[in-house]
Parts: C-alpha cells; sequence; structure tokens
C-alpha cells in the first residue's frame, strides 16, 4: 500500500468533526497510489473515500475543486467532493491537506476484462469531458512538462544503478523524438484529465460510472490525452492491441473528431507519456525508499516497452494502427 503519512484515530475524529460526518466507524487503507495517502472511511453519512496529500498546493486543490464542480454541472459523470462545515475544499491535517469525497459506485476493470466496447464507451466519454471542458474557465500548467520530464531523466543518468543510468539515456533520446514529432501547429488545448489509467475509471456493467482522481488535471493539448489514455489502456505484453486503439479512438471521434493537426501530433504526444510514465515509475516507485509493505510498487519496464513499441512503429505506422 501507499502509506505516506499515518494517521492516528484522532486525526480521523477532526477529519469527522470538521465536515460534520459524525463518529467514524471504519477506516481501511487504500493500497494504491504514487504520491499520496489514501482511505476509505465510514461514517453515519456512509462510505467516503479521504485522500491525504503533503504535496499538492492549496492552489492545486482550489482549482480541482472548481474542475469537479464544472463538470457535475455539466452532468459528466465525475466525483463528489464534499465541503468542510466553513464550505472549504479540504482541510489542513497532519502537515497536509485532506480532501473528502463521496465513495463511488461501480468496479474498476482488469485488463482480461476489457473489450472492445469497453474502449469505445471509454473514448466516447473522454471526448465527451474535452468537449465540457472547453468552457471551463480555470486553467492550471501541466506539472509534467517536457521539460520537468528532461530535469528527471538527466539526474537519473548519473544515478549510482547502472541499470537506471543506461536506462535515462535511451529515454532521452525517445524524449528528443517525441518533441520533434508534437508542436507541428496550434493544437486545440484545454484542461484534461493526464492521468486516465484503468485504476480511474469506474464502471457500471458495460458503461462507465466516473472518471476520478483528477489531481493531474491541467491545461495542455486535448490530444496528449488521448495518448495517454491510449497507452495505458490498448497496450499489453509488449505490444499494442490494434483492436482496442481502434475502437478507443473511433469513440473518441463520435464525441469530438480529431483536427488534422492533432493526429499529426499524436504519435508525439503517445511517446512522450511513453517517456514521462518511464521516468515518474523510476523516480516513485523503483527507487523508493519505502518498505513494500507500505507501497505498491509499478514496474517502469512496462512503459519503457511503449516507448521501445512507438519507436519501431514510427508515426506512419502508429497512425495506421489507430485507423487513420
Amino acid at each position: 500500500m501507499a502509506v505516506y503519512t499515518e494517521l492516528k484515530p484522532e486525526a480521523f475524529a477532526r477529519v469527522s468533526e470538521a465536515y460534520g460526518l459524525g463518529p467514524v466507524q471504519e477506516v481501511v487503507t487504500i493500497p494504491e497510489g504514487s504520491i499520496n495517502t489514501n482511505h476509505r472511511i465510514r461514517t453515519p453519512e456512509g462510505r467516503l473515500f479521504l485522500r491525504h496529500t503533503t504535496v499538492r498546493s492549496a492552489e492545486d486543490l482550489r482549482f480541482e475543486a472548481a474542475l469537479l464542480t464544472h463538470l457535475t454541472e455539466s452532468h459528466f459523470p465525475s466525483p463528489t467532493l464534499l465541503l468542510t462545515k466553513q464550505g472549504r475544499p479540504f482541510l489542513e491535517l497532519e502537515g497536509g491537506r485532506v480532501s473528502l469525497f463521496k465513495w463511488l459506485a461501480g468496479e474498476e476493470l482488469r485488463r482480461p476484462q476489457l473489450t472492445p466496447d469497453h474502449l469505445e464507451r471509454l473514448g466516447l466519454e473522454l471526448g465527451k469531458m474535452h468537449r465540457i471542458t472547453q468552457s471551463f474557465g480555470g486553467s492550471r500548467d501541466n506539472p509534467y512538462s517536457a521539460g520537468q520530464v528532461r530535469s528527471w531523466l538527466a539526474g537519473l543518468r548519473r544515478h549510482k544503478d547502472d541499470e537506471v543510468a543506461t536506462v535515462a539515456e535511451e529515454l532521452e533520446e525517445h524524449l528528443e523524438r517525441a518533441e520533434g514529432q508534437r508542436g507541428q501547429g496550434l493544437e486545440p488545448r484545454g484542461v484534461i484529465h493526464a492521468d486516465l489509467f484503468m485504476d480511474n475509471v469506474k464502471w457500471l456493467a458495460d458503461r462507465v460510472g466516473a472518471f476520478f482522481d483528477f489531481e493531474m488535471a491541467c491545461k495542455d493539448s486535448y490530444g496528449l490525452d488521448v495518448a495517454i489514455t491510449l497507452n495505458a489502456w490498448c497496450f499489453d505484453n509488449g505490444a499494442y492491441l490494434p483492436e482496442l486503439c481502434r475502437t478507443f479512438i473511433r469513440g473518441y471521434q463520435d464525441a469530438r473528431p480529431l483536427a488534422a493537426v492533432e493526429r499529426e501530433n499524436l504519435f508525439g504526444h503517445a511517446l512522450f507519456g511513453a517517456v514521462r510514465y518511464s521516468a515518474s515509475r523510476i523516480r516513485d516507485f523503483h527507487l523508493s525508499p519505502l518498505p513494500p509493505e507500505q507501497l505498491t510498487r509499478k514496474d517502469f519496464r512496462t512503459y519503457l516497452a511503449r516507448a521501445r513499441a512507438l519507436d519501431a512503429l514510427g508515426p506512419a505506422g502508429f497512425l495506421a494502427l489507430l485507423g487513420l
């Protein structure tokens, strides 16, 4: 599990008092996350999701709260953020900040469960979300820009672990190719999810119940969100899965057709996404000092495999894979 801050019973009592929940009846640590400590709690108000962060700023959390309000008001399936009795979107607690959400119904799918119909519906909802965020006035720069990733790799290249240093050099090469293959013209931009992995979507039977975990949401190219999502859902056993790729893109374009410049930049976005997650997984998981009982690790090599597969495909091969 990911436990960065151990919260004692009195901390949960403070949360309950601040939100007017009544006594906390149950606390369960959720074994996921790379930067936050997450819990499921139960009170007389029902089950709730509690997120404790020591790295996200008050400004970040206010942006997330405003975005979730906009999505909810636009009838998009997303989390309901609870406010404190004083009307604040978070609570200062134990050297960090707590955000509290209603518990989302549904299940998270695993890769063997995925069908082309799932990917088509996923693409459709992502396209809808991008249409909705075009009218959202908030803005937040992408904290995981190419410059940030380049800085990570420069540090990793000097690491004493030979494998890490070697992989960092390879990733630098992939990053330069990615940057050369995107930014060709002005792409449509708006607020994107930026982290739509399989464990960030709830399903109700065969339909999307909700997108959640918007903590990485930021303003960037919509095409980057498409590529990050495709990388996460449509790759397995060292290769992209053509049918899943094509149904995902078809569903997305049913809601929001891709502009010509977005199609041209998709390869670069996908390669950048593969590099970005390879690097962050090295930093957050592979090199983490936390013991196994406190952190469920994610292997960076799965994203390195995506970068290598993309490098072999090239831009034309990638677009052919997507049916574009």
